[in-house]
């Protein structure tokens, strides 16, 4: 599958390198394709940071490239924008999003901050079931909300569980074509490999669990292996139409 992805129109009257901007949410390959940006053009990274100050409150550099961007399509627009400029939006099924987020928050997501102790001290207090309930109405809100707005905005946008099927056909359409970065097919290909599942995780393969890690199994559908009925109908009266909406079920009864 080539996806079709939206931004800036390219540009004939500058050889300038195009301003990158990859727009997700929490849980959905963001380090992945951060790692995958890192050994392709580091040199022209613009490092995230928690709060997304280097591109809510700084001046964006142009021919940058800024991974790792949670920010609603509202945050994005509010950000004066250079000439020539590329972006591409990428989701995940919130229910495996629930699941990752709340497995990460209590294991393994380094505490950066006082929000992300008492995240961590409120799932410690609580088992699997509240705790899931606990980030469907807390911390998984944010990464809902990015979704919504994107998808209001009719942007197109990448699927997470497609990259992990065909990465090389769907990066090389994205990065190489759309975002024009000035690496080779072959070097894609390189470092596609060296930061694919198997080994970011230190050799797991796709599946296989550790929830000590940050790379914890990374497999569609995760979510059936946790979900109660009582979590199963939360999330349906919670976020059950944004589901139908991102193309991941076709109506409610799942």
């Amino acid at each position: 599958m080539t996806p079709n992805v939206a931004g800036g129109s390219p540009s004939s009257a500058t050889s300038e390198e195009p301003t990158v901007f990859h727009i997700t949410h929490w849980k959905a390959g963001s380090q992945w394709i951060h790692r995958i940006f890192h050994g392709l053009v580091y040199e022209r990274l613009v490092l995230p940071v928690v709060d997304m100050t280097q591109f809510l409150r700084t001046p964006i550099q142009p021919g940058k490239v800024y991974p790792t961007l949670y920010v609603t399509k509202e945050e994005f627009d509010s950000v004066a924008m250079p000439a020539n400029c590329r972006r591409f939006v990428v989701m995940r099924d919130l229910r495996d999003t629930l699941v990752s987020l709340y497995f990460s928050h209590k294991f393994s997501h380094a505490l950066l901050n006082e929000e992300f102790v008492e995240i961590r001290r409120a799932l410690e207090e609580r088992d699997e079931e509240e705790g899931l309930l606990y980030i469907l109405e807390g911390k998984l809100v944010l990464s809902a909300n990015i979704q919504r707005s994107w998808l209001k905005s009719g942007e197109p946008f990448i699927r997470y569980e497609d990259l992990l099927q065909n990465d090389l056909p769907i990066l090389e359409d994205v990065l190489l074509r759309h975002c024009e970065l000035r690496v080779s097919p072959e070097r894609l290909r390189e470092v596609a490999a060296m930061y694919r599942f198997d080994r970011a995780s230190g050799g797991r393969r796709l599946g296989e669990v550790d929830v000590s890690a940050h790379e914890r199994q990374g497999l569609p559908g995760d979510w059936r292996n946790h979900f109660t009925d009582r979590v199963r109908r939360s999330f349906q009266n919670r976020y059950g139409e944004l589901l139908v909406d991102t193309g991941y079920e076709r109506d409610l009864d799942w």
